[in-house]
Formats: structure tokens, C-alpha cells, sequence
């Protein structure tokens, strides 16, 4: 199922509000996904941190990216974003054996949150929609919609979900002054402040605020060149 079917099985909720669900460990809302779970930057830096003690060859985000990430352009002007890869003829996540998720511990803020979706309101304030495609999910005790984000949106993803749309008006603007045939390297750029110029010793957000200045005054730079 992509990204426009589950938007489409979507209602908004409020934080005040109880939803019947319960995870039945089926492994369904983890297969049929290709180009259907996003990378955040801050979940390639989680996930990074968290696969490198697992496996020597994965050393820094790039490592990841490479190995567990397809690139999806959501703007002809080259702005685009980081998917899981699939696997097998279900497009299951590259993550899932068996039933079960192998990267549990820091797997992505989408999965993480399901079966709610979150997104910063024009008062800068979280709003959340829950999403009923699979509905044998929804059935059981309910959950509280505040008490579940509190659990897994945690204020390191909210503060990163604020910078990170924010920015995306003023980059997508730039990336759409640069001319074609400088796109690649607009999108390089893109591709280095926001998912490869990372210490992993280190805090993540201040980090990820920097790197979004210095990529708006890159992008800025090469658009005005003649």
C-alpha cells in the first residue's frame, strides 16, 4: 500500500481521544510497502547509531543509507526524501523476519507512532490522524491518543518534525531557482546536510539545525550563479 491508499484510510483525531486498537505481532502492516515508510533524517541518525554495533561494515549514515534506503523524488527540482527498501514478493520491510522487526528499538518515527500518523499544525502545535487500512488492528482495549505520542513521539521528534518542515518551503524554493543542468549538484547537497554531514558522538538536533542553515546557504549560493 503506498503513501496516497493510506492517506486515504485517514480521519483526524484529537489528543483527547480513544482508539480501539491492538497489535496482533501479524507482521501486515510491515509488508506491501515499497516506497511506503520514510526515512527522516533523524531516523537514518537512530538507526545508524543502532546497526553500527551490530555490524562492523555499517560505520556512519551513509553506510545505512546505501545498504536500507531508496531514494523517492517527491520534486521535479530534485527535493526528494529516503524510503526502506523491500524484499520478497510481498515488498515486506527490509526489516522484518518472520513476524517480527529487527530494528524495534529505533525503527522509524512512522512505524513507531502506527497506527497514528503526526504533523505539525499552522500554530505549531502536533496534529494526528489515525490510519485504518488494516482493520482487524482495531479492535480490543483502547488506546488514549495523548498517552501513546507521549510514548513513542517523543520532544527529540516533535522538535525535529518543527525544523524539518519548516525548512522544506525555503529548500524546495531554492532547489526550484537552480538551473537543470546544476540539479545533481543541488541534490548532492541536499543529500549531505540532511542525511550524510552527521558525528553520531554527538547530539543529534543541533547538529541537523546547523546543516539545515548551511544547506540553505549553499542552495542560495548556487542559485545565483550565472
Amino acid at each position: 500500500m503506498n503513501i496516497e491508499e493510506v492517506l486515504a484510510t485517514t480521519h483526524r483525531v484529537s489528543s483527547c481521544d480513544r482508539i480501539p486498537f491492538r497489535c496482533t505481532c501479524c507482521g501486515e502492516c510491515c509488508r506491501h510497502v515499497r516506497q511506503s515508510v520514510p526515512v527522516e533524517s533523524l531516523d537514518a541518525f537512530r538507526l545508524t547509531q543502532l546497526l553500527r554495533t551490530r555490524n562492523k561494515e555499517i560505520v556512519c549514515m551513509d553506510d545505512f543509507v546505501e545498504r536500507y534506503t531508496e531514494l523517492a523524488l517527491l520534486d521535479e527540482c530534485g527535493y526528494f526524501m529516503l524510503m526502506l527498501k523491500v524484499t520478497g514478493k510481498d515488498d515486506a520491510c527490509i526489516f522484518l523476519q518472520g513476524n517480527r522487526c529487527v530494528v524495534h528499538k529505533e525503527k522509524p518515527r512512522t512505524c513507531r507512532i502506527y497506527p497514528f500518523v503526526a504533523g505539525i499544525g499552522d500554530n505549531g502545535q502536533p496534529e494526528y490522524l489515525v490510519s485504518r487500512e488494516k482493520l482487524h488492528h482495531f479492535k480490543g482495549p483502547s488506546v488514549h491518543v495523548k498517552s501513546w505520542m507521549k510514548r513513542w513521539f517523543t520532544a527529540e521528534d516533535r522538535t525535529f518534525l518543527r525544523l524539518d518542515l519548516g525548512s522544506a518551503p525555503e529548500i524546495a524554493r531554492l532547489m526550484r531557482r537552480i538551473p537543470e543542468t546544476r540539479r545533481q549538484q543541488a541534490m548532492l547537497l541536499f543529500w549531505r546536510y540532511k542525511y550524510s554531514d552527521f558525528n553520531l558522538e554527538r547530539p543529534f538536533l543541533g547538529q541537523y539545525e546547523k546543516n539545515l542553515q548551511r544547506l540553505i546557504a549553499a542552495l542560495s549560493q548556487l542559485a545565483e550563479q550565472v
